[in-house]
């Protein structure tokens, strides 16, 4: 759900195979909408580390968009649990992030990691926005978002993987833990 800052999607590693196949399909049953390189620079506060807990449900970002850059934080649900449901998210345009960064680290507020992607977006029916990431350091990933509300989160998310077997995803192996903590992992920076 895209409305009353609430986001409900899933995202899925696949390999390079299976992402061209879905890109394939997308690009029969979907419009596209576009591609880009985007770079997120995540932080953490000095009093509350956001990838302390075993599964990381806070992020807070700056989001660069060719010329625009979006602070970003989203807040995931249930809290420190494997699987979640849904998240809180709050961003805003920010006209100097350099800017922001220096008040970041002003308030001792960390830089964790950046992650590079390319993103391919797709869009079906006004209901669900596709992106196909190309995520430097890991790898290919499918990310399904529902741009409505189907009547809750729940009934949300059903629609989401009924979605994603339209795109020949069947046995959904989510993502559990976001872009970021998979790259603090891979390079050795978390346990």
């Amino acid at each position: 759900m895209a409305s009353d800052n609430i986001e409900v999607e899933i995202k899925i590693p696949v390999s390079e195979m299976f992402f061209s196949s879905v890109k394939a399909v997308l690009k029969q049953k979907a419009k596209f909408a576009g591609v880009s390189n985007q770079t997120d620079e995540y932080f953490t506060l000095s009093n509350r580390d956001f990838v302390e807990p075993d599964y990381p449900f806070e992020w807070l970002s700056i989001r660069k968009r060719g010329n625009k850059a979006i602070l970003n934080y989203k807040h995931f649900h249930p809290e420190n649990v494997e699987i979640t449901t849904h998240c809180d998210e709050y961003e805003s345009e920010v006209a100097n992030p350099e800017m922001i960064k220096k008040m970041f680290s002003e308030l001792n507020i960390k830089s964790l990691i950046v992650v590079n992607k390319k993103r391919e977006t797709y869009v079906f029916n006004d209901e669900f926005e596709i992106a196909l990431d190309e995520v430097a350091e890991l790898g290919f990933f499918v990310e399904i978002e529902a741009l409505k509300d189907f009547g809750g989160v729940s009934l949300t998310r059903q629609k989401l993987e009924e979605f994603a077997k339209q795109l020949g995803i069947d046995h959904i192996d989510t993502d559990k833990r976001g872009y970021p903590y998979l790259l603090l992992e891979k390079k050795g920076l978390i346990k």
